[in-house]
């Protein structure tokens, strides 16, 4: 048993039977104070630090220039405020969600109306919004998919800043909710968006959101009711003459897509009853600011899923609350007649045909059902230059009344899911498989992290990775343009946005709906995670040095989210392990090989194997490699210290196979290089700290005696604490021990 002056804190991780003193603290892990000493914290601080680290602070979201923070606090962000006198505007600005608003990039251009449709509808929400006398305040604008509420909420906006009204801003703020978006399919940044153009439209309101932030800096920790109160309810209350103040309109579109309540969205989507829960806090904060009699009004469109209606119906809401079913206010079929007959009359000028009524005009608003995302997407698939618009609308009309589903498959969508059927079969025959493939890439890309989301780059990426010929992904999609942003001129289209509307996303996710043109989401996941591990393998440390590949990039980036996922779904079996504790991140470094190793013995799938063999290799590669390098490794204080302790946690796992003392790690360690001896040395610190490695430690100086080591000559050396060792197995193997570990061993014995 081998003796040293070493001791494992109370807090430690990983130790086992009694401690071991330490005399002195590592280089790596002591940090210097301001007047130079050493810090004599406990080593449980090396390890809250390694936590920390470990837990990013900002990432910048798609579409927008605000970060989303990432932390465990209510609403998923993170106080980022330097000093006290950050600008208040500026602060909202960095934790608001910037895409959700009506003028937003990410939402450029926005959808609206076509001119001459929704009118009644449209009258009818301006007109709730000027009368002055009205008792409810709370408008709720509902109708099924595909009805175009986005459009009437975005009209609505742009019609009442056109008037003149005697005040600026009549709409005061605006949030659209949007599942596939980081930032705005989660409540977390609600408020603090809210009250960001609320402080524009009401520059009143500015200075006592100031005081606010200066005296809470905490504020975006806070729970969204508290920030409802404190952002919002006292600034507006702190401001004069507010009985008399002309209300401002607070738009809300989409709360059905308000899907999350983490705070990140690269995750697994909730179940129903999550979504509901988060969807029903979200109507409460609403009924909640209502409460408080402040100058504003609001109003929600969604779609009429049962817990929102019956919610919205309820006690709290019914006496407030003005619904508005916009399947039954509007002439639907005019309005679809008014679009189609100016979008062919466009189509027909284009080609210099004359503008007269189409042979199958009336067929096309028959079979639209009054559905204008049917008559839209007819017209895009007609609009080809490459093709015969009149030709093309004869077939959509011609099929589309043969090929209905029968009644078991009905559904009040049944036109538009049969038109996307004829849109998908008549693509052709030899290119449908691979469509299909690009389809499911396209879906999956929702969860992928890509180094340019542009769709034509981000497609090449996935030809290389999928091994298909340069440009097949893109070429594969260009058929779908009338429901995907592919072809001339859509070329800057991100690829987790291709989706014109989101119910040919959800077409291709419903095989009841889809038939033969379903996409499996498992099997793509794991196609894409043997593909990237394929790819990985093929990235060794003779690549060191030279720039990787993109498609190489890309895997490492995204397989070990990839297999995250499997392992939840299409690796799951009945004796899988049980998950991770929620406070242990499933991607914690310290955790990754365990994790691997354990939940791969319980399954025989050959995807779960080779992630296995892939993980295996690649700790002992690269643990290896640092450990052995040619050339200086450019680790800082941090890094050393994670990797160290990373190659300790690797090394429990290592010693318990029988022949642990040829592992490559082990060997490695017994034989460190001139550029890898800091490392070396922080990890035979770790060891220590841990009496279950000692017999490894053992096994690591008997083989530098044995070889002579220079590094025990050094004054530093790790070992240099040792008071004594036991029973030698091999006294041998210390005949050329150093005269100061042999002297120490003598002195110890007398």
């Amino acid at each position: 048993m081998l003796r040293a002056k070493r001791q494992l804190s109370h807090g430690s991780v990983g130790a086992v039977g009694p401690p071991l003193q330490r005399q002195r603290s590592s280089i790596t892990r002591a940090s210097i104070g301001p007047q130079g000493e050493h810090d004599s914290q406990n080593d449980g601080r090396r390890i809250q630090d390694y936590r920390r680290a470990h837990q990013p602070a900002v990432y910048n979201q798609q579409f927008s220039h605000a970060p989303i923070i990432n932390g465990d606090i209510y609403g998923g962000v993170h106080n980022n405020i330097q000093d006290s006198t950050l600008d208040s505007l500026q602060f909202l600005y960095q934790h608001a969600a910037m895409g959700a608003m009506h003028e937003s990039e990410e939402r450029c251009p926005p959808p609206l109306c076509h001119p001459g449709t929704r009118d009644v509808v449209l009258g009818r929400v301006i007109g709730w919004y000027l009368d002055k006398d009205g008792q409810k305040k709370i408008m709720w604008v509902h109708a099924p998919l595909g009805y175009g509420k986005t459009a009437v909420a975005g009209t609505v906006k742009e019609r009442l800043d056109a008037m003149e009204l005697g005040f600026d801003n009549p709409v005061g703020a605006t949030f659209f909710f949007w599942r596939n978006s980081a930032e705005r399919n989660s409540p977390a940044r609600f408020i603090i968006t809210l009250a960001y153009q609320l402080a524009q439209s009401i520059p009143g309101l500015c200075r006592h959101i100031d005081s606010v932030i200066k005296s809470k800096p905490g504020i975006v920790k806070m729970a969204l009711e508290n920030q409802l109160i404190e952002l919002i309810v006292k600034p507006f209350e702190s401001l004069p003459n507010v009985d008399i103040m002309p209300s401002r309109l607070v738009i809300v579109d989409g709360i059905d897509e308000c899907i999350n309540s983490d705070r990140e969205s690269l995750v697994e989507k909730k179940y129903a009853e999550d979504q509901e829960v988060v969807q029903i806090r979200v109507l409460d904060l609403i009924h909640s600011l209502h409460s408080h009699h402040l100058p504003l009004s609001f109003l929600i469109l969604s779609r009429p899923e049962a817990w929102i209606k019956r919610h919205l119906e309820s006690t709290p809401f019914n006496d407030v609350v003005e619904p508005l079913d916009l399947y039954k206010v509007e002439d639907h079929m005019n309005d679809v007649k008014r679009f189609v007959r100016a979008e062919l009359s466009r189509i027909a000028k284009r080609f210099e045909e004359p503008d007269e009524e189409w042979p199958e005009e009336q067929g096309l608003l028959r079979h639209s059902e009054g559905h204008m995302v049917y008559a839209a997407t007819v017209i895009r698939h007609i609009d080809d230059e490459y093709g015969d618009p009149r030709q093309l609308l004869k077939e959509i009309t011609k099929y589309s009344h043969t090929n209905r589903p029968d009644i078991s498959h009905s559904t009040p969508f049944s036109s538009l899911y049969e038109l996307y059927r004829q849109i998908m079969r008549s693509c052709p025959q030899r290119n449908q498989s691979l469509m299909m493939e690009v389809l499911g890439e396209v879906i999956e890309s929702e969860n992928l992290f890509f180094e340019h989301y542009t769709h034509n780059i981000a497609l090449r990426v996935l030809d290389r990775l999928s091994r298909r010929p340069p440009g097949c992904g893109v070429k594969a999609l260009r058929p779908l343009h009338a429901v995907l942003r592919v072809g001339k001129g859509k070329e800057d289209s991100r690829i987790d946005d291709l989706f014109i509307h989101s119910s040919f996303r959800e077409f291709l996710q419903s095989p009841h709906l889809s038939f033969e043109f379903a996409v499996d989401a498992d099997k793509e996941t794991a196609r894409l995670l043997s593909a990237m591990l394929d790819r990985m393998t093929s990235t060794t440390t003779d690549t060191i040095g030279s720039e990787l590949e993109d498609v190489c990039l890309f895997a490492l980036h995204n397989w070990c989210h990839s297999w995250a996922r499997g392992r939840r779904t299409f690796l799951k079996s009945k004796k899988n392990l049980s998950p991770p504790d929620k406070k242990d991140s499933l991607f914690h470094p310290s955790r990754i090989s365990k994790f691997f190793v354990k939940s791969i013995e319980t399954d025989t799938l050959s995807i779960a194997h080779k992630v296995a063999s892939h993980a295996q290799s690649s700790l002992d590669s690269a643990f290896t490699f640092m450990l052995q390098a040619a050339m200086p490794l450019i680790l800082s204080e941090d890094a050393m210290v994670l990797v160290s302790y990373d190659s300790a946690q690797y090394l429990h796992q290592v010693i318990s196979e029988p022949d642990w003392r040829e592992h490559k790690v082990v060997r490695a360690l017994g034989t460190p290089g001139p550029w890898g001896i800091d490392l070396w040395t922080s990890i035979i610190d770790e060891l220590y700290e841990s009496e279950a490695l000692h017999d490894l430690l053992k096994h690591i100086y008997k083989v530098m005696v044995r070889d002579k080591n220079p590094i025990l000559e050094q004054e530093d050396n790790p070992f240099d604490d040792i008071d004594c060792i036991d029973e030698l197995e091999l006294e041998s193997d210390y005949e050329s021990a150093p005269e100061s570990l042999t002297s120490s061993i003598d002195s110890d014995d007398e």
